[in-house]
């Protein structure tokens, strides 16, 4: 497992003294490595002599409901992982409360979450919360490297400058590096210059609805602040320097509101397309193509 080092010291040392949360919350992006490290600790807790643990494949209520009747009844120790718990109705927390009111005996549960605060205060005030160590610029290219080779040996900026996550890195080697980088430099040389239809066609190559196929859209973003950064770095021109700073703050801010959970990623797309056009078109004719 790479990285996490601060966060696997404090987890042995609980492990060591036997004083293991009953209720722990792992937070962490996505891609961070939230099940691995959850799985790290269940192994962990096993040479301890627990069995091996029941991991939830989703987070219906049902679900939920069956893992707690079961968490009362069993007799060896137990460890219960609920991954990618975000999207958990309010029903299927509240039904959790029972568990952080009343710990059954035997049972240990960790929820993994990307924004702790889309679970309960009182689920978070009862329970313990991890956050995954952030990681380094040399542990991203560590993972890269081990995992793809000369393919991350080509692509070493780009990689370093855009992921964040084990999973970034993934993702962005799954889509093709210079393909998706090369698209989005396109965009960056285009996107104020082209019609306004041509424009709004930008989203046809971004995925905007979970597990759709195209380029991952937080990623997109991030590689347009990259581009637009490269190419303020080179220009002279006060104002081309400020066109591409403006357009950088503009899309970070973008980039904080795809973290609302079930925000419509269309609408922002959109949304997205004519803040940088008007940034960028003031006093300028478009192009019709």
């Amino acid at each position: 497992m790479i990285g996490q080092c601060n966060l696997q010291s404090r987890i042995e040392k609980l492990i060591e003294n036997r004083t293991f949360p009953r209720f722990s919350i792992l937070v962490g992006p996505k891609g961070s490595g939230k099940k691995t490290f959850a799985n790290w600790i269940r192994r962990c807790m096993g040479q301890n002599e627990l069995t091996i643990s029941y991991e939830a494949i989703d987070v219906k209520i049902d679900t939920i409901r069956e893992i707690i009747q079961r968490s009362y009844k069993i007799v060896n120790p137990t460890i219960y992982i609920i991954p990618d718990a975000d999207g958990m109705s309010n029903a299927a927390k509240n039904a959790l409360l029972k568990v952080t009111e009343e710990p059954p005996n035997n049972a240990y549960f960790i929820m993994t979450l990307e924004d702790e605060n889309n679970t309960l205060e009182t689920i978070r005030s009862r329970g313990t919360v991890f956050y995954m160590d952030r990681y380094t610029p040399d542990e991203i290219m560590q993972y890269i490297t081990e995992k793809y080779g000369s393919t991350a040996e080509d692509n070493v900026d780009i990689f370093r400058s855009i992921c964040d996550t084990p999973g970034d890195a993934d993702i962005l080697a799954k889509c093709g590096v210079k393909s998706f980088y090369d698209y989005v430099q396109l965009v960056v040389d285009n996107i104020a210059e082209v019609s306004l239809a041509n424009a709004f066609k930008i989203p046809s190559k971004v995925a905007l609805k979970e597990d759709a196929e195209g380029y991952d859209l937080r990623l997109f973003w991030k590689a347009f602040m990259k581009v637009c950064t490269d190419k303020a770095d080179v220009h002279s021109d006060p104002e081309d320097i400020s066109r591409y700073g403006e357009a950088v703050l503009v899309t970070s801010m973008y980039l904080q509101k795809l973290r609302t959970k079930g925000i419509n990623r269309s609408m922002l797309m959109d949304s997205w397309v004519l803040e940088i056009r008007v940034l960028w078109s003031m006093n300028r004719g478009l192009k019709n193509v």
